[in-house]
């Protein structure tokens, strides 16, 4: 399916999602464009496809073979596991302390 579209300049979802229906007659959702790009990307991975798949918040989706450009939506990811990071401590955390027994050692009763 990506390469159905041209990618060589920036285009956003929208625009992707809107040309695979009006010239392909393709329905997807975003979540689902997202996923062909995931898969589209393990297969660059192995070296079984010609270009990488790029993203931009604010530039949308570009097929490249320039790591400069590549790094757009590599440094997305990486801030993106950041984030999670956290947010999987904040769980984790939480819920360690949560369940952390006290122990009262004048009444030698667990709290």
């Amino acid at each position: 399916m990506i390469e159905l579209i041209d990618l060589t300049k920036w285009k956003k979802q929208k625009q992707i999602i809107l040309e695979l229906h009006r010239e392909y007659g393709i329905n997807i959702t975003s979540r689902e464009w997202r996923g062909q790009v995931k898969k589209w990307n393990k297969k660059w991975r192995y070296q079984e496809v010609p270009y990488y798949v790029t993203h931009s918040s604010q530039l949308g989706f570009k097929a490249t073979t320039d790591f400069k450009e590549a790094k757009i939506g590599r440094n997305d990811y990486v801030s993106r596991l950041k984030a999670n990071r956290d947010n999987i401590l904040d769980c984790d955390e939480g819920f360690q302390r949560y369940y952390n027994c006290k122990i009262n050692f004048e009444t030698g009763e667990i709290e």
